[in-house]
């Protein structure tokens, strides 16, 4: 069973965004899983740059079609997009220098990253 379901909430209705919804939730699930199996941390950490990678590609086509179709909010979406992206890489550097510390679950930050992302 996955560590996190597809949910058709994620749905936009926008047929590239929506496949980036999906490639999202597939790499949470994958981090998940490398934790889970005690991977090497420095494969976790790579997965964690691909899916801040896969992020900040993901904001740009939202960005992209926002403009395009003239979105009111455009502005106020782009602030949030670069605060999550920087907590992605806060997620990294905690994950990478090791005081992402006992108690605090990196696969369920970064679901709780993911549910804002989706506001869901």
């Amino acid at each position: 069973m996955a560590y996190l379901d597809w949910n058709p909430a994620f749905e936009t209705g926008i047929p590239g965004i929506d496949h980036e919804h999906r490639r999202l939730v597939d790499m949470l699930n994958s981090i998940n899983e490398s934790i889970v199996n005690e991977v090497d941390p420095r494969e976790v950490a790579d997965v964690l740059a691909d899916f801040h990678s896969l992020a900040a590609a993901h904001f740009a086509l939202e960005e992209k079609i926002m403009r395009d179709q003239k979105f009111a909010g455009l502005q106020e979406r782009q602030q949030n997009h670069y605060r999550l992206l920087d907590e992605v890489r806060d997620i990294m550097d905690a994950y990478e220098d090791g005081s992402f510390g006992p108690g605090n679950s990196l696969p369920e930050t970064l679901r709780q990253w993911l549910a804002k992302v989706m506001d869901v």
